[in-house]
């Protein structure tokens, strides 16, 4: 038998790979979902595209499930989407075992780092990780999801011409036009990921004629989260409520609701029902600052749920006699 030809060898060779890359598990060339965020960002940068960030759990959450059925495996979303996005899953699931050691520290830390409160959330990223949208579910089918994403999409141009207009300005102009990037975009994830632009628009304009306050606060108040959870980690529960009041004192301008939901953010470290005398006073104290606002009517109902709990358990630690 004659030795096989180049072009031959090739091909067997390339048959042997694919196979040893299906036997391991390993990702095959043009796989639609990466569970890589380094390597996502790499890509994106050299496809001009964007990054689609699905943070799911993906046997357990009921619409995360539905997503992925109504849209992301539809062939009208697997043809058009990867055109413009690098689609990166970053799973939760109850049962990891299927997860690499590597990708469950890579998830946790982004899970922390992009501040996940439910599932499924999907972020649109440059091709840097820097968020400038955020979605989740929505009914429609693939087709629908499409048209809202590319609508999405429309932002980052907002923010990028808005930016690249400030690159030949000066002072205050070019703090305006920062701001009128930043504006394009969701307060929280401004809040959240440009800090180093806040700040050099507060560092241009200090008299904000950006009018950027409130986002300014939820930044300083995400910031203020960092420092009560080492104040807790360091003293406990007893020793968050001081960063607190000088938070606010550094606040001057500080409107009731904002006070209202900087002291809402003490309820991450009080625990029951060693502190539920603590969390009594301080929901009385946010119900005293606006009562009819949102914050102040979840106060009441923290406030009676707490007082409910503190008789039961009385209740309960009564003598037989005089529970008769």
């Amino acid at each position: 038998m004659s030795a096989p030809t180049a072009s031959l060898r090739f091909a067997i060779t390339l048959a042997l790979t694919v196979a040893s890359a299906t036997l391991h598990g390993a990702p095959t060339a043009g796989a639609l979902w990466t569970d890589s965020f380094d390597q996502a960002k790499k890509t994106a940068t050299a496809g001009k595209q964007d990054l689609l960030m699905d943070f799911t759990g993906s046997d357990w959450c009921s619409w995360c499930i539905k997503l992925r059925k109504e849209v992301f495996d539809q062939a009208a979303f697997k043809a058009a989407a990867p055109k413009d996005f690098v689609l990166v899953e970053l799973d939760y699931p109850q049962d990891d075992s299927k997860l690499s050691a590597e990708v469950k520290a890579q998830n946790a830390r982004l899970q922390k780092e992009f501040a996940i409160r439910g599932y499924p959330t999907i972020l649109l990223a440059d091709s840097t990780g820097r968020p400038y949208a955020q979605t989740g579910y929505q009914e429609g089918g693939p087709e629908k999801y499409l048209t809202h994403l590319q609508e999405l999409r429309k932002i980052k141009a907002q923010r990028d011409q808005a930016f690249a207009k400030a690159e030949s300005a000066t002072g205050v102009e070019r703090a305006l036009q920062l701001a009128a990037g930043l504006k394009a975009m969701d307060e929280s994830l401004v809040a959240a990921h440009y800090r180093p632009v806040l700040d050099e628009i507060t560092k241009l304009d200090p008299t904000d004629k950006a009018e950027l306050a409130s986002i300014r606060f939820k930044g300083d108040l995400a910031g203020l989260q960092e420092t009560l959870s080492a104040a807790a980690k360091a003293g406990g529960s007893s020793a968050v409520r001081k960063p607190v009041d000088e938070f606010i004192a550094g606040h001057p301008k500080i409107t009731a609701e904002q006070r209202q939901g900087t002291l809402m953010g003490l309820l991450n470290f009080y625990r029951p029902p060693q502190d539920n005398d603590t969390v009594l006073k301080l929901m009385d104290e946010v119900k005293s600052l606006k009562a009819d606002s949102q914050l102040g009517q979840q106060a009441a109902a923290i406030g009676e749920r707490v007082q409910k709990m503190n008789a039961e358990a009385k209740g309960a630690t009564k003598p037989a006699a005089e529970a008769k």
